[in-house]
């Protein structure tokens, strides 16, 4: 199985979550492992991406719509060039359920609404479809660097290191990172 030529880079570009800040952090992890030099922390760059410190992106940041780009693939977009890698970014509503694989030149991010919170233990890290106000502060996002048979290896801004997930999460977006063609 093709691996994503990032996937060994993920690692060392690891950022570790604060408040609802993953979407965030795992932009940063994606940009660093892809070349990227002088990224902000945490609480500025969520600033920059959610519109505030340790903060979510808005729900309809996720999505785009005929002539209309998602908003958070031009603000990653602007990250990438202001810290020396020119990104091109494909943020999508994906079906629940559907299967999630990166490609070998991109890094995918995954917004899940179920998955793995900790070893052994599965849930929604407060999501709940009939509660709107969990829309921005429940759910989480990954880094999926590669898929283990049925599983998942996925870079979790809430652990430190790769973690092998057993079993896939359930996502309703994702995010493709690739170099920017010339």
């Amino acid at each position: 199985m093709p691996k994503s030529m990032y996937e060994f880079r993920l690692e060392e570009s690891w950022v570790q979550n604060r408040g609802a800040a993953c979407t965030s952090a795992c932009v940063l992890a994606a940009l660093g492992a892809m070349g990227a030099s002088g990224l902000p922390d945490l609480a500025a760059s969520s600033g920059f991406l959610a519109g505030a410190e340790y903060a979510a992106p808005g729900l309809l940041d996720y999505v785009s719509l005929p002539n209309r780009r998602a908003p958070l693939d031009l603000k990653i977009e602007a990250l990438g060039r202001g810290h020396g890698v020119s990104v091109s970014s494909l943020t999508s509503v994906v079906f629940p359920g559907s299967a999630q694989r990166p490609n070998p030149d991109e890094v995918l991010i995954v917004h899940l609404v179920y998955g793995q919170e900790a070893p052994e233990r599965y849930g929604t890290w407060g999501w709940h479809p009939l509660i709107p106000s969990s829309y921005s502060t429940g759910g989480h996002s990954v880094v999926l660097a590669a898929l283990e048979g049925e599983g998942w290896m996925v870079l979790d801004p809430n652990r430190p290191a790769l973690q092998s997930w057993p079993r896939p999460g359930i996502a309703t977006a994702h995010t493709r990172l690739g170099l920017a063609s010339s």
